[in-house]
């Protein structure tokens, strides 16, 4: 076993590879050859026809996968789950967690996956819907202006994504969970129930099966294997079951940023109960200054989170190979961020609500940093997608947790697998196949809320490495360490972005304002974890507005 300490280099290219998920846009409908054109022009280098018949076009930069059944067809992209080949785009899209367009002589359908992980954004122009895995060339496919969503920027504050099919743009919606488009002659939206939520929750499923379940989708890989390893639950129960199947695996380990870096603490000892090759990258002073704009431009502009991952991301790019990440593992089996309040709350309405204050996690509680009502109005457009999303599961007996799935988890969290790591490097997500969602989902609610069924399947899996000290432990005491984000070159390239962001100021309260012009106030608001979340918030749309202003109609929010 070794254990390396490496220090990341500078970035080295802000642009994205498809090495192992293409690059895929087209149109169903009665789509328009120059429309078309307009939005391949736009589009990566090397994206070529893959189908083109009257109600849909198909592009891409690389081969995409195929089904046939009887006298319908489709192609698929972004298997986030391993299976059968699907035979219907209901099919693609809940076994194989995929997004596609199913082809048949009534027209075209265009759907994304069960859990709404892939990134599938549609623009209508005239009698079609253009579609891409990307924004920006959707932007281009006339001269129209576009106009600010402020739906979806009040999200990406309050709980740091939009929500529902929301984007920073009006004109471009992002296809959600288990939906699709019809062209049959007519533009329809379409939608299904997976089968994982008709699970029912039972005492027969013990921490073992969930176990045996979670261990069959981890898969065997190839020679060159990876994950990174924290000092939470997720990883560490995947580095068990992938070290059983494999004699060699590297883990690496970065610093999240928080001013505490418990992360490489706790997993050097996994690592070494494991006998794993260790690598743990430590970023450099200024990694989130040099980072953030190329994170923020791959992800879409949509969350706030991520920077602090890149430069781990640049360096398992040029390993290669298969990795490993365990998005939703905490979610699915701890109930990530259902507390007992939330679980217990019999009236969905009331439940939606502490759910929602719980993800906001006070954001919008600090008035002073914001323009007076400001966070009233951001507060209420965000309850209210909220709402709208989350409701479908009301009555559910796990509909906290199929909340926390549909919002934070597929739309914030998920980018940094989607669009960080991949598509340059081939990752697994063990715990969002839908075999483990919906044996998660059968464990009640009650047994996960707190940790402790997780605590079981991770003591079934090896207890000595269980009981090794986690960042789910008791939470640490004390002021946290300097952190790069709020290094005074940081703070400054915030401020400088929201100064030059258009009207993005104007949102901002007249203290704060003047903080931006003074170093020393500046520091003293990015201290906070409120004040630095606001900041780092006003700096994307600031950043964002500069990026497009060529191509936004009145960027101005106005209270009603």
């Amino acid at each position: 076993m070794a254990n390396d300490l490496l220090i990341a280099a500078r970035p080295d290219s802000a642009e994205i590879r498809y090495r192992t998920r293409p690059y895929v846009c087209g149109a169903i409908g009665r789509w328009e050859p120059a429309t078309l054109r307009r939005l391949v022009a736009a589009s990566p280098p090397g994206t070529s026809e893959v189908h083109s018949s009257p109600t849909a076009a198909v592009w891409s930069t690389g081969a995409l996968d195929r089904w046939k059944a009887a006298s319908r067809s489709g192609y698929f992209w972004g298997c986030l789950a391993d299976g059968t080949a699907p035979t219907s785009w209901i099919a693609a899209a809940e076994q194989r967690m995929a997004a596609g367009v199913e082809i048949s002589q009534q027209g075209a359908v265009l759907h994304t996956c069960g859990l709404g992980m892939q990134d599938l954004f549609v623009r209508r122009h005239g009698e079609a819907l253009y579609f891409s895995v990307r924004i920006d060339p959707l932007l281009e496919i006339t001269d129209e202006r576009v106009h600010v969503d402020w739906t979806a920027w009040a999200s990406i504050l309050a709980v740091t994504s939009p929500l529902g099919d929301a984007t920073p743009f009006q004109e471009v919606r992002r296809l959600p969970a288990a939906t699709a488009w019809r062209a049959y002659g007519v533009l329809e939206r379409l939608g299904f129930e997976p089968a994982w939520l008709d699970a029912e929750p039972t005492e027969k499923l013990s921490a073992a099966d969930i176990l045996d379940i979670v261990a069959e989708h981890v898969g065997r890989g190839g020679r060159r294997t990876a994950i990174t390893l924290s000092g939470g639950w997720d990883s560490r129960l995947l580095a068990i079951l992938a070290r059983r199947r494999r004699r060699r695996m590297v883990a690496w380990t970065t610093s999240n940023d928080d001013g505490r870096d418990r992360d490489i603490e706790f997993a050097r000892s996994v690592a070494a109960a494991l006998g794993l090759t260790h690598r743990v990258l430590i970023p450099g002073p200024d990694a989130w200054l040099e980072e953030h704009s190329s994170v923020r431009r791959r992800i879409n502009f949509q969350t706030t989170h991520h920077a602090w991952i890149m430069p781990l991301a640049r360096a398992l790019h040029r390993h290669g190979g298969q990795f490993l990440d365990g998005l939703g593992g905490d979610v699915l089996l701890k109930s990530l961020f259902v507390t007992k309040e939330i679980a217990d709350a019999g009236d969905p309405a009331q439940q939606r609500s502490l759910l929602w204050d719980r993800l906001a996690e006070n954001r919008l509680r600090q008035r002073t940093l914001l323009a007076p009502g400001v966070a009233a109005a951001f507060e209420e457009m965000s309850r209210a997608t909220f709402n709208e999303v989350t409701a479908r599961f009301d009555g559910h007996r796990a509909a906290p947790t199929l909340g926390v799935l549909h919002t934070r988890t597929a739309r914030a969290i998920a980018s940094s697998a989607q669009w960080l790591l991949a598509p340059e490097i081939d990752v697994r997500l063990p715990f969002v196949h839908p075999d483990v969602i919906n044996a998660a989902l059968r464990i009640p609610l009650s047994a996960k809320v707190g940790g402790g069924f997780y605590r079981e399947v991770l003591h079934a899996a090896n207890p000595d490495v269980a009981v090794l000290p986690s960042t789910n432990d008791t939470p640490p005491k004390g002021k946290r360490g300097a952190r790069r984000q709020t290094a005074p070159s940081a703070l400054a390239a915030m401020a400088r972005s929201i100064r030059d962001g258009g009207n993005t100021g104007h949102l901002l309260s007249a203290e704060l304002r003047l903080a931006l012009n003074d170093p020393d106030a500046l520091s003293l608001i990015g201290r906070s974890l409120i004040g630095m979340r606001v900041l780092t918030w006003a700096s994307l749309l600031g950043e964002w507005q500069v990026t497009y202003a060529e191509r936004l109609e009145s960027p101005e929010f106005e209270l009603h």
